[in-house]
């Protein structure tokens, strides 16, 4: 994994790559100009998995990043994780979205409250549909009362197929709102470990595992769901057609 110096060192590189083409003079769409040749530049450096985790980034340096993932259609994954990202870098960060397949935003707070509509909103804009398969949004403090914000970010990836929420506390009432939309998604693999469920959720869960047609993969490990929400996940389990994993260990 690469140091947080050799991490902003990438920015600068790109930021040195698109100096002059982000100069250049303006014309009847300098805007729409200026992003193009801002994303054309970047290509010779961006790599397919591009991994700034744990660095502190500018909303400057994200809007240029997001310039030059607009126009590229190679990137794997982007790991954002551990930035101290705001509402603010979502925004700017949404918009060069749609190519990206795995986005991971582990451990940035700032998701909480405003930065997951920031995000939600942005991706809407892309010029392009939204590829991303893979979503992690671990340990962003995130609770019961952003469960609607995180179906708005569900909602706008419409081929996610894998949702990683551990280390959060949507507790029963936000795994229930976000069971409402699921239910009726693509999702396949749901990772919920260390979210204060308890047996109420484990009922939710339950429902889900029997009505969702596309669910692989459950991971709730480390919630205290008791034996009667583990029971009702198993009744589940068995009027499942698709479920292949559920791991229950440590509840």
């Amino acid at each position: 994994q690469r140091s947080q110096l050799e991490k902003r060192a990438w920015i600068k590189l790109a930021l040195s790559c698109t100096a002059e083409a982000a100069q250049q003079p303006a014309n009847h769409s300098s805007s729409e100009t200026r992003h193009f040749n801002v994303g054309k530049a970047m290509l010779a450096v961006i790599p397919a998995t591009l991994d700034l985790s744990h660095s502190r980034q500018t909303v400057s340096d994200i809007q240029t990043l997001s310039a030059a993932l607009e126009h590229s259609s190679h990137v794997f994954l982007l790991n954002l994780s551990e930035c101290v990202l705001d509402a603010r870098h979502f925004q700017a960060l949404g918009a060069g979205l749609g190519y990206v397949k795995k986005l991971l935003l582990y451990g940035n707070i700032g998701l909480h409250e405003e930065g997951l509509s920031s995000l939600a909103s942005a991706v809407k804009s892309c010029q392009v549909s939204s590829q991303l398969e893979m979503l992690n949004i671990r340990w962003c403090g995130l609770t019961e009362h952003d469960s609607s914000s995180i179906v708005q970010v569900v909602r706008v990836f419409p081929k996610l197929r894998d949702l990683k929420l551990d280390g959060n506390t949507l507790r029963a009432r936000g795994v229930d709102q976000l069971a409402g939309y699921l239910i009726s998604s693509t999702i396949e693999e749901i990772y919920l470990e260390d979210n204060n469920l308890d047996c109420e959720a484990g009922s939710i869960l339950g429902k889900l595992i029997c009505n969702q047609p596309n669910l692989k993969k459950l991971d709730v490990r480390g919630n205290p769901l008791l034996n009667s929400g583990v029971a009702d996940m198993l009744e589940g389990v068995k009027h499942s057609d698709s479920l292949e994993k559920l791991f229950l260990n440590n509840t």
